[in-house]
């Protein structure tokens, strides 16, 4: 008897312990919340230091807040953040490429208010602050850059010694057809490159309707594509096409082993900057940098592609958000990301470091401030692309 009343007293206190035990674990589940974070495009070593370094550190500073990465892929980039945003539903911070603002802009939260007493908005390059930016609010932050410039190999050109970057479409155009070589129906040598090799981009031909003194659109949005300065753009990318391939029917390069730049075969062209030799390699001794050419009522620019993270109208959090902004984007982690993601960083306190580590990031990074424009306010980028 005494026994079984022994093992009903024990049983009481099992139950009454866990009892106490369990709402502890519920009070902890309920303070416990969940930051998503949405990725898209970037290297397995970037997705690795965001999981292993800067998720831990952002938590360590917010007890009780817990990181989560969703990573996808620019192919179904569309479909994917569409729905989440027109739904109201999905991560609370979500990566857009350079031309989103416009296209998403009344579904993104202005962040104005929660950035207004912020003074780290400085240190950043003002094309990428434009690039976020949209009826005049700001709906995220800039995260990373590529300049895109135009390369060219002095030493390759007709005449090394007296180079001189061409501005002006006249002037570009000539260069092609000093610098091209077509011999039995084939390119031996090409003067220039586009960034896809087919020698039509669509982004570069956007950058030379700007560079001509055009614009997409009118005031009213309408759009701007039967312009003088597009047709002049147009004409000047065709018949450069025409000095490259007279015809059709004529052959293009062999297929190029390594960097087109590094290749000996190219005069100059446009590339991203994971698509070069590496910066420490002895051809930039021979390699200029320099803007677009521009038409006759234009400037030269160079087109500055900012990705960036925004924070959906549909977030309940947003002060938590903007924390996680301010601290993927200090100093530190721009540098760090950089080194895991190959791009370069959007803010200028960060780019004495890139400097100090070759003449070459130093001229392409002045002549971003000098000639960039950001690549932005593209509406309807879905429909343009094809």
């Amino acid at each position: 008897m005494k026994r079984t009343l022994y093992l009903a007293l024990a049983l009481i206190m099992v139950l009454g312990l866990t009892a106490s035990v369990r709402p502890a674990a519920s009070v902890k589940a309920q303070d416990e919340e969940t930051l998503e974070l949405y990725l898209v495009g970037l290297p397995d070593s970037a997705l690795t230091w965001f999981n292993d370094v800067a998720f831990p550190a952002f938590e360590a500073e917010h007890p009780g807040v817990k990181m989560e990465l969703l990573n996808g892929t620019w192919a179904d980039f569309y479909t994917t953040v569409a729905g989440w945003i027109t739904t109201g539903e999905g991560p609370d911070i979500v990566y857009l490429g350079s031309e989103h603002a416009a296209t998403f802009c009344d579904l993104l939260s202005d962040l104005d208010p929660l950035l207004a007493d912020w003074d780290g908005l400085d240190a950043f390059l003002p094309a990428a602050l434009d690039t976020v930016t949209c009826d005049g609010h700001m709906r995220g932050m800039p995260l990373l850059m590529s300049p895109r410039p135009i390369f060219y190999r002095t030493d390759l050109t007709a005449d090394p010694a007296n180079f001189v970057a061409p501005l002006t479409f006249a002037d570009a155009l000539q260069f092609v057809k000093d610098n091209t070589v077509v011999e039995n129906g084939a390119v031996s040598k090409q003067g220039f490159i586009d960034i896809g090799g087919q020698l039509f981009d669509d982004q570069e031909f956007i950058a030379y309707i700007w560079s001509a003194g055009g614009e997409l659109y009118n005031e009213d949005g309408t759009s701007t594509f039967d312009s003088p300065e597009t047709a002049e753009a147009l004409q000047y990318m065709y018949d450069r096409r025409r000095v490259v391939l007279p015809t059709e029917d004529t052959a293009g390069l062999p297929p190029i082993e390594g960097t087109p730049l590094g290749s000996g075969l190219i005069v100059s062209g446009i590339f991203p900057m994971w698509n070069v030799p590496p910066l420490d390699d002895a051809v930039w001794e021979n390699v200029a940098i320099a803007p677009y050419p521009a038409g006759a009522n234009g400037q030269p620019l160079i087109q500055v592609f900012i990705d960036w993270l925004s924070v959906p109208s549909y977030v309940e959090n947003k002060e938590l958000a903007v924390e996680f902004l301010k601290f993927i984007t200090t100093q530190e982690n721009a540098l760090a990301l950089s080194d895991v993601a190959g791009f370069t960083p959007v803010r200028q306190d960060a780019w004495e470091t890139i400097k100090a580590n070759s003449p070459g990031w130093t001229t392409l990074l002045d002549l971003a401030v000098d000639y960039g424009r950001a690549y932005s306010d593209i509406r309807a980028a879905a429909e343009l692309r094809p």
